[in-house]
């Protein structure tokens, strides 16, 4: 249970966020495994937005896992292409 000090000083129940813990798990995993991120991050962004809320750590790691794997993919192209003139 996820709990937080209100204004009066008292501990309160945190608002539940379906989807921050796989955001962030996501957004850490774009910059090593992106397929793994990108998935994690489609299906955080399907459950915040069920629940109505904004992932914004989502939405970040759905954007950096799409460019860096068109990135690594590119950069693959390139290298095997250009050994296959060699």
């Amino acid at each position: 249970m996820n709990r937080m000090i209100g204004p009066d000083g008292n501990y309160v129940a945190a608002p539940d966020f379906p989807g921050r813990t796989l955001g962030i798990t996501a957004f850490v995993l774009s910059f090593f495994l992106q397929a793994v991120a990108l998935i994690l991050g489609i299906i955080a962004l399907f459950q915040s937005r069920r629940a109505g809320v904004t992932n914004n750590l989502a939405i970040a790691a759905v954007v950096i896992s799409v460019v860096l794997l068109l990135t690594g993919i590119v950069i693959w192209i390139s290298v095997v292409s250009a050994r296959s003139f060699s």
